[in-house]
């Protein structure tokens, strides 16, 4: 079956730069009785920037140059989300006041028994969430009973959701996520699964230098051929000499089988320049139909072939379709509308898995190119 996959992950948007920085500095307070509130969370999403309040609720966190979605989150209380370009930090700081909720009635005991559907669900979850992935299928949920897995409300639906942030470790890429999980679905009939989130990625201080070691190649495996690669490449103008070679593909219903589709491909390659559009210094990303997205550097997983019927393929190959005209594409790899890319095939074959910080960069220097 092919699995279509939209990446919603609530990513910042903008660039790094280590030349241009803010202090982005406030207190976090009960709103009912203005105390500051100790050991509160406040990271920026999909990066490895957090911190935790003091003990008068004060908090302090360096921001590169960029755009972020900032979360602050208490337990007892209700979270914040909020956008924050680095640009318009103030400098006398903030105050966020959090609103104390009664949790009592809600609570689900962790120790409750569950059902066998509830843990067929769980699987199905961890399969399409996590990944199948070698770092997929090692990554853990240590708070997994805490989820609340839907298969009824929605006949053919998975709806999946948390009360807690998920706590998983990933030790293949090094890091705890706390994950703050906004939307799950997954469409058992069409192959299809959305998801959304607000993860901080926590790296292992503890591990070994030959284990440091292993662990970066590992990230670096996973960057590669990885959607925040692609676009990476696409906003600096080196698609080809990245590795990525870009063909146009079409696709028409199958006359014979309904439901099924024939895919045709052309032969020309086409760059970056032929689905980036600048517009003052803004980079956007912009195509019609599909593209098919071939990875030339690294070969495929046996863990993908699996049930495929086929060899393993010596480069990785997706096709990726855009649901709005135009994105905003960043420096980072970063997108302004998430949802609004839909992939296939191997980059949508790798999930949370595999995910990294939107501010990880490989020890491979980018510049901007012409291709």
């Amino acid at each position: 079956m092919l699995f279509q996959c939209v990446l919603g992950l609530f990513l910042f948007f903008g660039s790094f730069s280590s030349f241009s920085q803010a202090i982005f500095k406030g207190t976090v307070a009960d709103n009912e009785t203005g105390k500051g509130i100790p050991y509160a969370t406040v990271y920026l999403a999909n990066t490895t920037l957090g911190t935790s309040t003091d003990e008068d609720g004060k908090f302090s966190i360096y921001l590169p140059e960029g755009n972020y979605e900032v979360i602050v989150r208490m337990l007892g209380y209700q979270g914040l989300t909020f956008n924050l370009p680095a640009s318009t930090v103030k400098s006398q700081g903030y105050k966020f006041m959090l609103v104390p909720v009664d949790e009592d009635l809600e609570t689900l005991d962790v120790n409750d028994k569950r059902d066998p559907a509830w843990y067929r669900n769980l699987a199905d979850f961890k399969r399409y969430f996590l990944g199948t992935s070698r770092n997929g299928r090692a990554s853990k949920i240590d708070n997994e009973m805490s989820m609340i897995l839907d298969d009824i409300s929605e006949p053919g639906l998975l709806i999946a959701s948390s009360k807690e942030i998920l706590k998983i470790q990933n030790p293949n890429l090094g890091y705890r996520l706390d994950y703050l999980l906004n939307d799950f679905r997954f469409h058992y009939k069409k192959g299809f699964v959305t998801y959304g989130g607000y993860p901080l990625f926590i790296p292992d201080s503890s591990l070994s230098r030959g284990r440091q070691r292993r662990v970066e190649k590992n990230r670096l495996e996973a960057y590669n051929g990885s959607l925040q690669h692609f676009i990476r490449s696409v906003y600096i103008g080196e698609t080809i000499a990245q590795g990525f070679e870009i063909r146009r593909l079409y696709r028409k219903d199958d006359p014979v089988y309904a439901g099924k589709f024939i895919d045709s491909v052309a032969t020309e390659v086409i760059t970056s320049l032929d689905i980036r559009k600048n517009r003052e210094t803004r980079e956007f990303l912009e195509l019609d139909g599909y593209l098919l997205i071939t990875y030339l550097l690294e070969k495929e997983s046996p863990l993908y072939v699996e049930g495929l019927g086929r060899e393993v393929r010596k480069s990785q190959t997706s096709i990726m379709r855009m649901t709005v005209d135009s994105m905003e594409i960043f420096e980072n790899g970063s997108l302004s509308d998430p949802f609004g890319l839909v992939v296939e095939g191997y980059i949508g074959w790798e999930r949370v898995g595999d995910l990294l910080p939107i501010d990880y960069l490989p020890t491979t220097e980018f510049k901007r190119g012409v291709q």
